[in-house]
């Protein structure tokens, strides 16, 4: 991976990579790294903070034109047009300019036929793109800007163990922490699956002490905290654990 001008983060097998990008070229240079990325086994992740001026309504289709005029908050539209434009650029074969329409696995997941498998999250002014060759790949990004008590909560989502694992530690702040990391965890877990909150959330667990877990339930998947320097937003991937590592580029 040195071609890609990486600094880089050894964690057991597996290794987590950070690429950059310049604004005037992001597009390009994106696409660059994640192609290298792909053609090594790793998966790629593009993190993008208030990026909403590179979302391109002209790349998609009607359908989804006449989805996005019916968001009523205008950062949320921007996030979605902003999201299929990365998919655009990143996933799509090089050189399709016409849009294309998303079809829909079995529990509705989208995805592009003939394309690698993605995966796309964002909240506030945050947005991520998760790709892979591998079936398997989840992300989730989470600013938390409408959390109340946290602890209404705990009941309906956590498994006894991590449940535990938050009530153990004495600080506050450690708590709130860990109860992101368990949210963030398992969304991606649950959107890698495909399935959604279809599952039971309480029969999941997460590990929450452990840095990379690799779980059996409800799927053999990696776990991966992806830290980002702003600690209001929790970040976790959750792919195959036969891939090598992740190469992550960060645009704020």
């Amino acid at each position: 991976m040195s071609e890609l001008d990486t600094t880089q983060a050894s964690c057991a097998t597996f290794e987590v990579f950070a690429v950059n990008a310049a604004r005037t070229a992001l597009w390009r240079d994106a696409r660059q790294a994640c192609d290298k990325a792909l053609a090594q086994g790793f998966a790629f992740v593009a993190i993008l903070r208030e990026a909403g001026a590179f979302a391109d309504e002209e790349l998609l289709v009607d359908e989804d034109r006449q989805r996005a005029k019916r968001f009523r908050q205008t950062r949320d539209r921007d996030n979605f047009v902003l999201g299929r434009t990365m998919v655009h650029h990143l996933v799509r074969p090089k050189g399709v300019s016409e849009p294309s329409a998303f079809s829909l696995g079995r529990y509705g997941k989208p995805f592009l036929p003939g394309c690698p498998t993605y995966n796309l999250s964002h909240s506030d002014h945050w947005v991520a793109c998760a790709i892979s060759q591998s079936e398997q790949i989840g992300i989730d990004v989470e600013t938390f800007e409408h959390l109340q008590d946290y602890r209404d909560l705990l009941a309906t989502i956590t498994h006894p163990v991590e449940r535990r694992n938050i009530d153990q530690e004495m600080a506050p702040e450690k708590q709130l922490a860990l109860f992101k990391r368990c949210w963030t965890r398992k969304e991606a877990v649950l959107k890698a699956t495909g399935k959604g909150l279809s599952d039971d959330l309480c029969a999941i667990d997460v590990r929450l002490t452990e840095s990379e877990p690799v779980l059996s339930y409800p799927a053999s998947l990696r776990l991966v905290d992806l830290l980002v320097d702003d600690d209001r937003v929790t970040i976790s991937l959750a792919l195959d654990p036969s891939v090598p590592g992740v190469v992550v580029m960060l645009v704020l």
